[in-house]
């Protein structure tokens, strides 16, 4: 005889499926969920002295280059799987040499402001196929590294930019992971915005190199037109400064690299994994621009010694 299903069962039936669901669930482990800790930037030097590096591990890391230090922690019951790494690199800003200045008489020429300079360029006779890294762009790098349920795990992340200037060059980086199994549980971390020194340390001249520099401006004025001609002028970082502005210009160009120098190394102190260099760096910078002030004096002194119109 066929046992019949009234209306009154219907709701106990219904509700001993979803207790037995809400069991499963309950039974079943999370999947691995891949969190960023800390991203920080760090010197190869630093890496490579640590106890117990492995040279073969750390093959790819180059000295006088940034290093990414990157920790991760699986918060899932399931192994997890950081799968591909993305770097993008943006905002690149060069903090350029102050150039030794050059004073020139350009006969018919009435220098009275500012005039930038343009190099003679030659018609390319040859094009030849280089591959090279950019210094912009996006990276992607497959790693396909497994992380345990609850573990915490760091790896690194070389930072080589080969067309870098040595202590000139800044930029801006920004670190995604991609993690999960299968497409559709694909996840993804980024890291905020990080500063970087390219290559090396960052470089600039002392206020005692500026007042030599001075020194040869007032002088060469001296020689190429004692009455001040409106035909000479200071030639320094692609630019013709008139003879009558071109100390303060200089001086104004000096003023302002250091100024870039340490706004852009205060935001590499963000994400820095040892401050000391580059608090120490800071330091240096605001010695040096507490300097300013007597190239200032020192401009006016040449002008009233007579050693410039």
């Amino acid at each position: 005889m066929l046992a019949t299903v009234t209306a009154a069962t219907i709701p106990v039936v219904a509700g001993a499926v979803i207790a037995a669901w809400a069991a499963l669930k309950a039974r079943r482990k999370t999947e691995g969920s891949i969190r960023l800790i800390d991203v920080s930037v760090t010197d190869a030097e630093r890496v490579l002295a640590e106890p117990g590096s492995d040279a073969q591990l750390l093959g790819d890391i180059v000295q006088d280059r940034p290093v990414l230090d990157v920790a991760v922690r699986n918060d899932g019951e399931s192994k997890a799987l950081v799968r591909r790494v993305h770097l993008e690199v943006d905002g690149l800003l060069y903090v350029p040499a102050v150039d030794p200045p050059g004073v020139f008489r350009l006969p018919g020429l009435d220098i009275t402001e500012r005039l930038p300079v343009r190099e003679r360029r030659l018609g390319p006779s040859a094009s030849y196929a280089v591959t090279f890294p950019l210094r912009e762009g996006r990276f992607a790098h497959v790693v396909n590294h497994e992380v345990a349920p609850g573990d915490v795990e760091r790896f690194l992340v070389p930072l080589v930019a080969q067309e870098a200037r040595r202590g000139q060059d800044f930029y801006e980086v920004r670190l995604f992971l991609d993690s999960g199994k299968g497409r559709k549980n694909r996840r993804r971390a980024a890291s905020r915005p990080i500063r970087v020194v390219a290559h090396g340390e960052p470089s600039w001249e002392r206020p005692e190199e500026i007042r030599e520099r001075l020194n040869h401006i007032a002088d060469r004025v001296r020689e190429e037109a004692q009455a001040g001609g409106e035909d000479v002028g200071v030639l320094f970082n692609s630019a013709l400064h008139p003879v009558r502005t071109g100390m303060e210009d200089y001086i104004a160009f000096y003023e302002s690299k250091l100024s870039i120098l340490r706004a852009a190394l205060g935001e590499c102190l963000k994400h820095a994994a040892d401050e000391t260099r580059i608090r120490g760096w800071i330091t240096e910078l605001e010695q040096a621009s507490a300097g300013i002030e007597g190239l200032h004096r020192h401009a006016v002194s040449l002008r009233d010694s007579g050693r410039h119109p």
